[in-house]
């Protein structure tokens, strides 16, 4: 009985260090989900290994920065001209 332990646990090692060497196949691509969840109206980003997931915090920023872009182009045209 012991070897039978001994044997599967020969297994499994074999076989997490086979999956950790990427011989038994990749993983699937993750698809891109560049919409953040939002709470109260503040984006609340996808928490992965290594802080937020990049692609939602660089649509948010490109998100944001429309929005500076048009509010300062609105503002210009309000300003009367000797202001400027």
């Amino acid at each position: 009985m012991t070897w039978l332990f001994v044997i599967v646990a020969i297994l499994v090692l074999g076989a997490g260090f086979l999956a950790l060497l990427g011989l038994l196949g990749d993983l699937p691509a993750a698809e891109p989900d560049l919409k953040p969840d939002t709470i109260d109206g503040a984006p609340a980003f996808d928490v992965v290994v290594r802080g937020y997931r990049m692609d939602e915090v660089d649509a948010q920023l490109a998100t944001m920065q429309d929005q500076i872009d048009t509010m300062s182009a609105e503002l210009d045209q309000r300003r009367p001209r000797d202001a400027r």
